[in-house]
């Protein structure tokens, strides 16, 4: 059966195919590919009529015509086996986690052409109601927000829906920040421990935990080279769930999948060195008093120790089933043993607890104290914008009263 519409070039047309007998609505549309004819099939005439006016509607306002039946979930599994060739290790964790666990339950069976900003309100509804961090459902939000993205380039959709609504605010956190006094008291009462410069090195420098524990002794001179990272990240099974194991660390096929351009040295198991995310994360900063004197110390004995990977901080020792010390091995610090050690810290000097990464605020609002400029702060801390180092300045004015009035002089230690 002829077309039953008089049309002009671009306009589109309404057909009867007979191999289906289904009336047809199509109109020719430029993709990145070339040009493409998406049709959409209707029982009657006057409904294909219809549907053909939708597209061109569809196609004056987007500047295309979605084109596919995937649904979203087909897409995110299709996107991301891809898009996690692009990712460091473990942001491509949490992203798959993420489309597992929130987005595929919430979305997954809509069809990706129909999603509407309702949907998107819903994923959001969705991880919240499931009593969930703000920050959550905003990481739901950006990674939608990219996968959609990315379906609108390849012309699969004419619009991403997540832009069209807002993303979920991010919470602020509840920051307990560790004052001058209670620095000094946290040195004080770490002064003779094997680590104590461990915890020097995180009130005087603001350096990250992973940049910390990962310093090698190498790396220091007048100054620290805070140019790699310790990072324990996940392995994944290498032989598709054949092996038994329910660890991917065991799997005798186990891989760790990295991105071309990702820089990055096994220390041992789980544990590797990496290069920092951006370029303003990799920085020398330079070693002064006190924390000279603590580093120097440490890396004295650390050379008559066992330390195969040449940290300047080893794990402390461990004990065997019974309880009983074993022999030093210089095995690198594990993150979260790190963290419970911080925490013991600052109970044994009797402080407020308060998160490792937090006293990069202690530190970022003492040199603000100091007088020392914010481009200067930026680049000790790492920061690559102002107002990220603007965040990290909350410390009370109460508290700054007693402020040491630079860093370098004031942390003198009771013999």
């Amino acid at each position: 059966m002829a077309s039953v519409t008089p049309r002009t070039k671009g306009s589109g047309s309404v057909y009867f195919r007979e191999s289906d007998q289904r009336w047809c609505a199509s109109i020719s549309i430029a993709t990145p590919s070339g040009r493409s004819r998406p049709v959409r099939t209707a029982k009657t005439e006057k409904e294909a009529v219809a549907k053909l006016k939708e597209m061109r509607r569809e196609l004056e306002q987007n500047g295309t015509i979605a084109t596919n039946t995937l649904s979203v979930e087909a897409w995110l599994n299709k996107w991301f086996t891809e898009k996690v060739k692009t990712l460091r290790p473990k942001p491509a964790k949490n992203w798959a986690g993420m489309i597992r666990n929130h987005i595929i339950p919430a979305i997954g069976k809509a069809r990706l052409e129909k999603l509407t900003p309702a949907d998107v309100r819903r994923l959001n509804d969705d991880v919240r109601a499931k009593g969930l961090a703000p920050s959550t459902a905003l990481l739901a939000h950006r990674i939608l927000s990219v996968a959609l993205r990315d379906a609108v380039r390849e012309g699969l959709i004419g619009r991403n829906v997540a832009t069209l609504t807002d993303a979920p605010r991010k919470g602020r956190p509840s920051l307990t920040v560790l004052s001058a006094a209670h620095g000094l008291k946290v040195l004080q009462t770490v002064q003779d421990d094997r680590l104590g410069s461990r915890w020097a090195a995180a009130l005087l420098t603001g350096a990250r935990q992973g940049e910390t524990i990962g310093l090698e002794i190498e790396r220091v001179t007048d100054t620290l080279d805070l140019s790699w990272q310790l990072q324990q990240l996940t392995w994944d099974h290498g032989c598709g769930g054949k092996c038994g194991r329910k660890r991917a660390s065991e799997c005798p096929d186990r891989l760790m999948d990295f991105p071309d351009d990702f820089e990055y040295r096994h220390l041992q198991g789980s544990i590797w060195l990496t290069r920092p995310k951006s370029d303003s994360g990799w920085r020398i900063i330079p070693l002064v008093e006190p924390l000279r004197s603590f580093i120097e110390l440490r890396i004295s004995t650390a050379v008559t120790e066992p330390n195969p990977h040449g940290l300047v901080w080893t794990a402390d020792p461990k004990r065997d089933k019974r309880g009983n010390l074993l022999p030093l091995d210089g095995a690198p610090i594990q993150p979260s043993h790190d963290n419970k050690a911080w925490h013991a810290v600052l109970a044994r000097a009797g402080v407020p607890d308060a998160r490792l990464h937090d006293a990069r605020h202690t530190t970022a609002s003492l040199l603000l104290k100091a007088g020392v400029p914010e481009r200067v702060i930026m680049e000790i801390l790492g920061h690559n914008s102002y107002a990220v180092t603007m965040k990290y300045q909350h410390v009370d004015k109460a508290q700054l009263s007693r402020a040491m009035e630079d860093l370098s002089a004031r942390f003198e230690l009771e013999e």
